[in-house]
């Protein structure tokens, strides 16, 4: 077989990187090899085979090299084609730094006590293994590699770069995914910007919600097998152009696609399963929309193969009778045993607004006017919508769900409309079709005049639209949540800094074991994996608790310990100052004042420090340590 590849053919780097996600696999391949051969993750177990971590490092220096030979392959191939290159490049990357720019000023969400706190858990806490399960730790521990071994003093910066990275990293898939259904590059810009904002769940924006979660992996790989799909599915597909990067071409044709198809697989389905299922519905779409394209009459057969499907799966299927107790009487469920998604009055259909929200019920509308055309972005947007309505998968799949997540695990099935692309039939729409799009992707000449400008109206609507349309549901308005920055106090900057000067003066002590309310002790934990005797966040609005059961399980740790090596951390009375949390307010995530009731209790932790013989280290300071022994 003769390899027609060189080292010195810097393009194969361009096509690696520009990909998206084949720099991954590395990682992904030292990682299963790690985990089956249970070899140690960090340094210091005394085995002679370098810890993960060290190759990790390693894997990071060589794509820096790479990254700047396809930077190098890239310069070259566009140098030629621009008179006014300079100039060109620059507004070719402007779009890109100014996507950047959203990102990274309000950073991730960091608003006690919202998830992204767990997710940072996670990501420090891997200091603490020298193996692990391999189920989400596989975008955790790469995180890891970046931010575990910077201070603490600068993480927050240096998290901020990793995620707006990974962010644009999903942009980058979303790019490709419009490119490759028609979409011209400034289309596709406006696309990436609009689904930027339009994404998330519930009032919450994905991006900075998930975006240092293994949620945004998976997503990146859901689009990415999404965009193959469609692009294997086009005539001539095997000619490979977009979603892989070729060696040889005397490889055979179909080789890349199914290898690219089998990473991308495993790759979801180890940072998040959720994605396996926007994939299945992904891809279903895509092969609706090209059967229906080959013959049109085969629409009626896949009608009929899905109400078969229906019937045999409502009468043979086994239906969990909790699931009809509670969920039925309630309206989940249509009388067909699909999910009631349709109906304004079902609780079903608004956990599915949540995702969709009101703008993306207007590109649903605008992906069934794309879907009389037969265009695929019509079947990606309708497909989810109408798959859930069906019995044929709304039965297994809330039967997956309760066995995974018990009796309330079925709210989670809102999730698989990630899989519609947030307002590209909306672009698809304003851009309108010229011939060539017309002939290669079904849809009709009358668009274009029509919709000559229709891109810059979409764009005008979108921004009077983010603007008005209340955050809380039924609207479910994710714009203002993807560009605000939290309060300072909420976004608990003043306690990391007060905890990170605590660990770096002389009062501190490494060894001893940190008693704190759950606002500090959380921040303490991802700051440096210490002893932090009660480290998990409140949800005293779904779980029912108090805030006197943080000082319960303080006093018990004290009555169990003694006080020697003990220190106990004092929030001051004003630690926190904004009233309520607007963010909380809107979703029903969790309390408003949930934040402020995690602070509470200052007197009384200072009263059991004085009962039990600790004496503050540092008085001046607005969180006060409590120590004993010597």
């Amino acid at each position: 077989m003769n390899f027609r590849f060189q080292i010195s053919d810097f393009r194969f780097f361009r096509r690696y990187f520009s990909s998206g996600w084949a720099f991954f696999m590395p990682y992904l391949f030292f990682y299963l090899l790690y985990d089956w051969r249970k070899w140690p993750v960090n340094p210091g177990s005394g085995s002679h085979v370098p810890a993960l971590l060290h190759v990790y490092w390693a894997l990071h220096a060589i794509h820096a090299v790479l990254g700047l030979l396809a930077l190098r392959a890239w310069w070259s191939e566009t140098k030629s084609g621009f008179p006014d290159f300079p100039l060109s490049r620059f507004s070719a990357f402007l779009p890109w730094l100014l996507l950047a720019l959203i990102f990274f000023i309000p950073g991730p969400y960091l608003e006690f006590p919202a998830d992204p706190w767990e997710h940072l858990r996670r990501i420090i806490d891997c200091a603490n293994y020298q193996t692990f399960s391999l189920y989400k730790f596989t975008s955790y521990f790469l995180a890891y590699s970046f931010l575990g071994k910077i201070p603490a003093d600068r993480q927050l910066l240096w998290l901020n770069v990793y995620y707006t990275g990974i962010c644009l990293l999903l942009c980058w898939q979303y790019y490709r995914l419009a490119r490759v259904v028609g979409l011209g590059k400034r289309a596709s810009l406006v696309f990436v910007i609009l689904q930027a904002i339009l994404s998330g769940n519930n009032i919450f924006s994905f991006y900075r919600y998930y975006g240092i979660s293994s949620s945004i992996y998976a997503q990146l790989g859901a689009v990415a097998l999404t965009r193959l799909g469609i692009d294997l599915a086009k005539p001539k597909s095997f000619v490979i152009r977009h979603s892989s990067f070729v060696i040889g071409e005397c490889l055979p044709s179909f080789l890349w696609p199914l290898a690219s198809g089998l990473c991308l697989t495993l790759f979801i389905a180890l940072n998040h399963v959720q994605g396996i299922g926007i994939v299945i519905l992904s891809l279903a779409a895509v092969a609706a929309w090209r059967l229906v394209a080959w013959k049109r009459s085969i629409v009626w057969w896949l009608a009929a193969a899905a109400l078969t499907g229906c019937i045999a799966v409502m009468h043979e299927w086994p239906h969990h009778r909790s699931l009809d107790q509670m969920y039925r009487s309630s309206g989940w469920f249509t009388a067909w045993d699909g999910f009631n998604v349709l109906s304004p009055q079902s609780p079903a259909s608004d956990r599915a607004l949540q995702i969709i929200g009101f703008l993306g019920a207007i590109n649903f509308a605008a992906g069934l006017l794309l879907l009389g055309r037969n265009h695929a972005v019509g079947w990606l947007t309708v497909m989810p919508v109408l798959a859930l309505s069906l019995p044929v998968v709304a039965i297994p799949f809330a039967g997956v769900l309760f066995q995974n997540g018990g009796i309330a695990g079925i709210i989670a099935f809102h999730r698989m409309l990630f899989a519609i692309p947030p307002g590209l039939a909306l672009v698809c729409i304003g851009q309108g079709m010229g011939s060539r799009q017309a002939s290669s992707l079904s849809v009709s000449h009358s668009f274009s005049p029509i919709f000559q400008h229709g891109v810059f109206g979409i764009m005008v609507l979108a921004l009077l639209a983010f603007t008005t349309i209340p955050a809380s549901g039924p609207f479910y308005n994710k714009a203002w949540h993807a560009l605000v920055e939290s309060p300072e106090d909420l976004a608990m900057r003043g306690v990391w800094t007060d905890c990170n000067h605590y660990a770096r003066s002389p009062f501190y002590r490494a060894n001893a074991s940190f008693a704190a309310t759950s606002g500090i002790s959380i921040v303490m934990y991802v700051q440096n994996p210490a002893a932090v005797t009660y480290s998990n966040r409140t949800f005293y609005y779904s779980d029912g608790r108090s805030p006197s059961s943080d000082l319960e399980s303080i006093r018990a740790v004290l009555g169990s310990q003694g006080p020697s090596g003990q220190v106990i951390v004092v929030p001051s009375t004003n630690m926190i100052y904004t009233p309520y949390s607007l963010a909380a307010l809107c979703s029903h995530h969790w309390l408003p004042q949930e934040a402020a009731m995690a602070f509470t209790g200052a007197n009384e932790l200072r009263a059991m420090s004085s009962s039990t013989g600790l004496r503050p280290a540092n008085p001046a300071d607005p969180i006060n340590y409590y120590q004993g022994g010597k």
